[in-house]
C-alpha cells in the first residue's frame, strides 16, 4: 500500500481546527518551533486546543492570529486595562502586545509532555511555568544561571503530576 504524507502550514490547519473547536472537540496538534522550550519542545510534545474562554489569566496558553494572518502557541503574560493581553512564548523575551479577545482562536487546557499528559490549568506545574516566565521576561541572565539546577525540579514536578 502507497502511503503519502499531508504536510499543512498552520495557516492551512487551523480554519479545519476552529472547525472541530466550534463544534465541541478538542483538536490534539505537535508543537512546531523552539518558542516554548522548556516547557514544551518540537517533536516531542503536543497540545490539546479547546474553545477559547470569555477571558484569560496570566499563565493561560492560548493559540492566536497575528495581524499578519501566522499563528502562535503562546502564554499570556500580562492582562492589559483594557482587556487586551501581552503574550509571550516561554522561550522568547519579546512579547506580541494588544491581543484581544477575537485574535484568541484556542485555548490550551492541557498538553502530552514527554509522553505525560499535564493540566496546564492547575497545580505545581503551572505555577512553576508562570514563575518562570516571569522571571526569563525580568531576569533573563539570571534565569538561565538558574535552567540547568532548576531542571532536575522540573523533572520532579512532571513525574508527580503526571
Amino acid at each position: 500500500m502507497d502511503k503519502t504524507t499531508l504536510s499543512l502550514s498552520m495557516r492551512e490547519l487551523m480554519p479545519f481546527a476552529e472547525n472541530e473547536i466550534a463544534a465541541g472537540r478538542e483538536v490534539l496538534l505537535p508543537v512546531k518551533g523552539n518558542s516554548m522550550v522548556p516547557f514544551l519542545r518540537d517533536g516531542r510534545d503536543s497540545i490539546y486546543l479547546s474553545a477559547p474562554k470569555q477571558s484569560f489569566h496570566v499563565g493561560d496558553l492560548v493559540m492566536f492570529r497575528r495581524e499578519d494572518g501566522s499563528y502562535a502557541m503562546h502564554r499570556i503574560y500580562q492582562v492589559n486595562q483594557d482587556g487586551s493581553y501581552d503574550i509571550v512564548g516561554d522561550n522568547q523575551i519579546a512579547c506580541d502586545k494588544a491581543i484581544t479577545n477575537g485574535m484568541i482562536k484556542a485555548f490550551v487546557p492541557r498538553a502530552i509532555r514527554d509522553g505525560k499528559e499535564i493540566d496546564c490549568t492547575k497545580g505545581a506545574w503551572r505555577f512553576a511555568m508562570v514563575v518562570y516566565m516571569k522571571l526569563r521576561l525580568n531576569h533573563p541572565k539570571l534565569t538561565q544561571r538558574l535552567m540547568r539546577p532548576a531542571s532536575g525540579l522540573f523533572k520532579k514536578i512532571h513525574n508527580r503530576e503526571a
